[in-house]
């Protein structure tokens, strides 16, 4: 599977125009006393890879570096978070899109990893397709709306997927970075969903004054996280993914 940063201008140049470019956009935020900060990057960068290795078995696939930092202002409070405003971070996805297109690619998919970045990875290719008029496919989405029906079927029990920094998260670090996980600042077990949690409705952007600080940057604990459960997530979001990204690959045939 060909990485952009690790092939030539000439390689890029012969690839562009039948590859599709996949760009993985992470975050570096609070993950509460017990997750680094790089959770979403360090998720978003493996899923983007493995679905990109199934996919490329069918069509000519080309990742990019993931983007570390995000729009994640939400989380500036409890410190240990770098962002990146809202509308500088749209024009940011917009400027890379842009140079993808002018290096040759006309098919350009952005998969994020981070939930502050979600509304603009779905604007993004109104801009470069309405706004700037470019001739290309280009898509976005976040790895559990693409991947929602599989996270569904697997009935994993461990709070709400993907949630922040609770049980699921952790899951995910406990079968790609165990040594990362700080087993000994797990919160302790609790009875209800943190109030992050409570204002979260599928299908729908919610948001309430406080309700970050009055939840501890946290949507539940990680008491039934286990680096099985976050194998079998993996495993399942990277099938879809590689899915999606094929259908997305053919539509613009």
């Amino acid at each position: 599977m060909p990485r952009f940063d690790e092939l030539t201008r000439d390689d890029l140049r012969r690839l562009a125009p039948e590859a599709t470019v996949l760009i993985p956009l992470g975050s570096i935020e609070q993950h509460g006393p017990h997750l680094p900060v790089c959770v979403d990057t360090a998720v978003v960068s493996h899923l983007v890879d493995r679905a990109a290795q199934l996919a490329a078995e069918q069509i000519p696939v080309v990742v990019t570096p993931t983007l570390p930092f995000g729009f994640a202002n939400h989380h500036l409070a409890f410190g240990g978070t770098i962002s990146i405003d809202l509308p500088v971070y749209l024009d940011v996805l917009t400027s890379i899109g842009r140079s993808l297109a002018v290096d040759g690619f006309r098919r350009i998919l952005f998969i994020n990893g981070h939930g502050g970045n979600d509304a603009p990875v779905r604007a993004v290719g109104d801009r470069l397709v309405h706004e700037l008029g470019l001739d290309v496919l280009a898509g976005g989405t976040s790895y559990w709306t693409c991947a929602a029906d599989a996270l569904r079927d697997l009935d994993l029990d461990v709070g709400p997927v993907p949630g922040h920094a609770g049980g699921f998260e952790t899951s995910c670090l406990m079968a790609l970075r165990p040594d990362l996980v700080r087993t000994d600042r797990l919160p302790a077990p609790e009875q209800q969903l943190q109030p992050l949690a409570e204002v979260a409705m599928p299908g729908a952007a919610v948001r309430r004054a406080g309700v970050w600080e009055a939840s501890d940057g946290r949507t539940d604990d990680s008491s039934r996280a286990t680096p099985e459960i976050g194998e079998r997530a993996l495993a399942a979001i990277a099938t879809r993914l590689a899915e999606f990204v094929i259908q997305f690959h053919h539509a613009a045939r």
